[in-house]
């Protein structure tokens, strides 16, 4: 965590690392991250606005959600943290903003717990409908040139890059951890089945607002699904960013921070609300 950070410890005794910023503000937005460095702009945009909650993914430490094995399921123990960290602070209604694996405990919380969501901000990933047809972003990370595959997630290179290194520098040098290549980029997993996943899309409750950047290598990797998502997700609001990349909180944070906000205002100003309580026509993908 860059900057003041605190902790807590959950009723099942797990330790949770979280910053909070905009206390005077009313309204709660919850962000969800690995951790947080060079996102720490897009988090002080918010709390000029909003209270904001930066909760840390953790990697260890007591955990409830098991796969059939005895595994830790660390896609379902990210969103059960959120939700067990809103019980204990008093969160009954917030906003989830995620990028990335940062979504996934607002997929959870769709899922699982909707009504505790005012709207959720889905940022550069959608739960997967097909297999992944691209891979331009695994070939990357099986080169194993860390510094390689930032430069790809950059639009700027020349003047991200170094800010990314440095956040990564700070970290020991490697965010690797098999809990990131399982469970990571893969929302999906939350489901059961890909029809059950379906049957969640097209009838959503929640206001969901994808935003994507056109030459983010995870969005081509996954275009049929993205697009299945963007069609398919029951009042779904669509942002395409021509030329922005995978890490455009380091190229753009602003850029960011306002079609988040203008993600939020447009579903305050009810115009999803009907669409909500439309019937729903899926959209067939070939």
């Amino acid at each position: 965590m860059k900057g003041p950070a605190k902790s807590i410890v959950l009723p099942n005794g797990a330790e949770l690392t979280y910053c909070e910023r905009g206390e005077q503000n009313k309204d709660i937005i919850i962000t969800t991250a690995f951790y947080f460095h060079t996102f720490m702009p897009v988090i002080e945009g918010l709390a000029e606005r909003y209270h904001v909650y930066g909760i840390v993914m953790r990697f260890d430490g007591i955990t409830d959600q098991k796969n059939a094995d005895g595994s830790t399921h660390w896609g379902k123990q990210w969103g059960k943290d959120v939700y067990d960290f809103c019980q204990q602070m008093g969160i009954e209604r917030y906003i989830h903003v995620g990028k990335c694996h940062g979504t996934i405990p607002g997929w959870y919380m769709v899922k699982n717990h909707p009504e505790m969501l005012d709207c959720f901000a889905s940022f550069y990933l959608a739960p997967h409908i097909y297999k992944e047809h691209g891979d331009r972003w695994t070939s990357l990370m099986d080169c194993g040139d860390l510094k390689q595959l930032m430069a790809n997630a950059l639009r700027d290179p020349v003047g991200g890059l170094k800010k990314k290194m440095e956040e990564l520098q700070s970290l020991g040098g490697s965010v690797s951890s098999p809990e990131i290549s399982i469970y990571g980029g893969y929302s999906e997993l939350l489901w059961d089945n890909t029809e059950d996943l379906k049957h969640t899309l097209h009838n959503m409750t929640v206001p969901v607002g994808y935003c994507f950047g056109s030459t983010d290598p995870l969005f081509l990797d996954h275009y049929k699904s993205n697009m299945y998502a963007v069609l398919n997700t029951k009042g779904a609001t669509t942002t395409f960013l021509q030329g922005e990349c995978h890490l455009m909180e380091l190229d753009s944070p602003e850029r960011v921070v306002s079609n988040i906000l203008t993600f939020i205002d447009e579903t305050h100003k009810g115009f999803v609300a009907k669409m909500l309580q439309e019937p729903f026509r899926p959209t067939v993908i070939e």
